[in-house]
């Protein structure tokens, strides 16, 4: 499973990082759920999905970033077909330069991997 999850997510990243907010949703199911700050969004369908990433990857476009490399996987499986995985991520300008150091944990559903929602690990308080 680490393999086949770690390869999901290299391909996330580069669709990610290159602004394919339609091909990161092609990678999703809907209804999504995101967490970020502590705040829930719900994401009802493939639109709002796209959306929601669209502006992700321009806010990070506008920081320079061009890169995101995967520090670290902790998948832990949920029976056969569902896993449960953080992502330790490292965003990077091209120059190398940290833009966000930051981890997020995903559910997946298999056959082939789907993501659920997401968790951002912020800080809240």
């Amino acid at each position: 499973m680490v393999d086949d999850v770690a390869l999901f997510f290299s391909r996330y990243a580069a669709l990610y990082m290159a602004g394919d907010a339609d091909g990161v949703a092609d990678m999703c199911e809907t209804p999504f759920l995101a967490v970020r700050m502590g705040a829930t969004i719900h994401l009802a369908d493939r639109q709002a999905l796209v959306e929601h990433l669209s502006g992700l990857m321009a806010a990070y476009r506008n920081a320079g970033a061009a890169v995101a490399e995967i520090e670290e996987l902790q998948p832990l499986a949920q029976g056969d077909r569902a896993a449960l995985v953080t992502v330790h991520w490292n965003v990077r300008a091209a120059d190398g330069t940290m833009i966000r150091d930051f981890r997020t944990s995903y559910q997946l559903v298999a056959d082939p991997w789907r993501i659920l929602g997401y968790v951002n690990h912020d800080t809240v308080g």
